[in-house]
């Protein structure tokens, strides 16, 4: 009899990533001000659960893209922007997978590195090999390497280059910034499938988030319909709101369903990963922004001020499905348009 239930390891890894995730959401508010403390970061990195999903030559463990997604969705249950902030090396470290050896050796073992994916063509070459352009949205604090990714799959590392922090309207805790590029790269590589495998990892990575998001989201705003009496009833009870809470529901399975198939896909390689991982990011991320909207209505004008979350949930889950050439990009390679 075939068994979807998780096995004795996945349950582990997720009964702990739950409880590290209530610690993210406990200090959430305070560090989308101050940003992420070393002791939370040291504690993460004693857990083993940035380096599940990355392959050993590289440092990981190589224990797959599932594992991953659980522990994912679940640290984002708690706070996303701090668990952006928490897997942005080990992200960051799939982009030399298919690399020579060489530049795996070199890169292995460095953190303080960002990337950005230039879909739209701001950034220009010059004939004499140095590149000019400015990325407007280039996660990450204490940067000291930048790569710059393009749609041919090369891969350009600078370390001469401007860079000024922004204040961003959300994922305040992993840090936003702008770079500005004008010189001769310091290095280059070519990834063989023109960057699919690491575009897709990081879509993938930006759904299991965005599962999170809206999961915690409807956690929320139900607990508070359930709550909340209006008219001599809950207003979970009303008619119209049971309707949305029940769509609520739908949504919140489906984006989790989805995830762990993109997740299947690239740890298998059976299907098309890269058009799944693409359709699996365009769809999340739009259901995303539309449920965690309603988050915050559920909520009435209490969903706007701090006192609750849903308001963060509503501006991050926008937030990332804007990043790395965001959901319309997705949507496009998922059609295969591009």
């Amino acid at each position: 009899m075939i068994s979807f239930a998780l096995d004795e390891e996945e349950k582990m890894i997720k009964d702990t990533a739950e409880s590290f995730g209530k610690v993210l959401r406990e200090g959430m508010r305070k560090w989308e001000k101050e940003g992420v403390p070393y002791e939370i970061i040291s504690k993460y990195e004693e857990t083993g659960f940035g380096m599940i999903d990355v392959p050993e030559d590289i440092g990981g463990s190589g224990l797959g893209f599932f594992k991953k997604v659980l522990t994912l969705e679940n640290l984002a249950y708690g706070c996303a922007g701090t668990t952006l902030y928490l897997e942005l090396p080990s992200l960051i470290k799939h982009i030399f997978v298919q690399a020579d050896p060489q530049i795996k050796q070199k890169y292995k073992d460095e953190k303080n590195l960002s990337f950005f994916i230039d879909f739209d063509g701001v950034f220009e070459i010059k004939e004499d090999g140095s590149i000019s352009g400015k990325a407007n949205a280039v996660l990450g604090k204490n940067i000291r390497t930048f790569l710059l990714l393009m749609k041919d799959g090369k891969v350009f590392v600078f370390d001469d280059f401007q860079i000024t922090p922004k204040k961003p309207l959300a994922l305040d805790a992993v840090g936003v910034n702008e770079v500005e590029i004008n010189s001769k790269p310091q290095e280059v590589f070519e990834l063989k499938d023109q960057g699919k495998y690491f575009i897709s990892v990081v879509r993938l990575y930006l759904s299991a988030i965005q599962s999170g998001i809206i999961r915690a989201s409807f956690d929320y705003s139900s607990k508070y319909a359930m709550e909340r009496v209006a008219f001599g009833k809950k207003i979970a009870h009303h008619q119209g709101m049971a309707f949305i809470l029940s769509d609520f529901s739908i949504a919140v399975s489906a984006c989790q369903l989805y995830t762990y198939k993109a997740a299947w896909s690239l740890d298998t390689k059976q299907e098309d990963f890269f058009r799944v991982c693409a359709d699996c990011f365009a769809f999340v991320s739009e259901t995303a922004e539309k449920f965690t909207v309603w988050g915050v209505q559920i909520l009435g004008g209490h969903g706007f001020v701090k006192d609750h979350p849903v308001e963060k949930w509503m501006r991050e889950a926008k937030a990332i499905s804007l990043l790395f050439g965001g959901k319309h990009y997705a949507e496009m390679d998922a059609e295969q348009i591009i």
